[in-house]
């Protein structure tokens, strides 16, 4: 799809799949900064502000996008008003996401921050009764190192929190993880 620094030349909708947003910091360490699944859009705000893109997207599994030019949205967005609304909802929603997910790097746990990327993906996959995500992702999403996941992963399954196999991972107490002590 594209990388961090390519010109900003489109936005995309995620038909079917899944897709990652990544951040790199300057020492190598990679912050994964969206998780976008079917009807998803992602690099909105790269496109809106007229540069290049501000981080790297990558498919998670298997996926079908749709590639929309810039100026086809830049007709939409002229010719629609309720098309620029819909991006603007979205755009503002990326902030809040960003916001939380800055607030959870900063003041929770690492524990804490754990349950919270748990209980995301599983609302993601309400559909299923588990999802699989590799620990390096699970990593880039708390913002830790995978050994630190792979030790809080099996705290919390010796806890009866989840229960895991491999790379798929199954909520078993959601009110326990919810409530979880900072």
């Amino acid at each position: 799809m594209y990388y961090e620094g390519d010109t900003a030349n489109a936005i995309y909708l995620i038909l079917s799949g899944s897709v990652k947003t990544t951040k790199m910091t300057d020492e190598g360490k990679e912050l994964m900064t969206g998780v976008f699944q079917a009807e998803d859009y992602f690099g909105i705000t790269s496109l809106f502000t007229g540069r290049e893109y501000k981080e790297t997207a990558e498919v998670l599994e298997d996926a079908t996008l749709c590639s929309v030019p810039r100026e086809v949205i830049d007709q939409l967005l002229y010719k629609y008003p309720d098309v620029a609304n819909k991006f603007i909802k979205i755009l503002a929603q990326n902030i809040i996401n960003h916001e939380e997910q800055l607030l959870q790097l900063a003041y929770f746990s690492v524990r804490k921050r754990m349950a919270e990327v748990l209980i995301k993906l599983h609302t993601k996959h309400s559909d299923n009764q588990y999802f699989e995500i590799s620990r390096e992702n699970l990593a880039s999403m708390a913002g830790m190192a995978i050994e630190t996941v792979s030790r809080i992963l099996s705290d919390f399954k010796e806890e009866g929190l989840i229960d895991r196999n491999a790379s798929k991972i199954i909520i078993l107490d959601m009110n326990r993880l919810q409530k979880l002590k900072n």
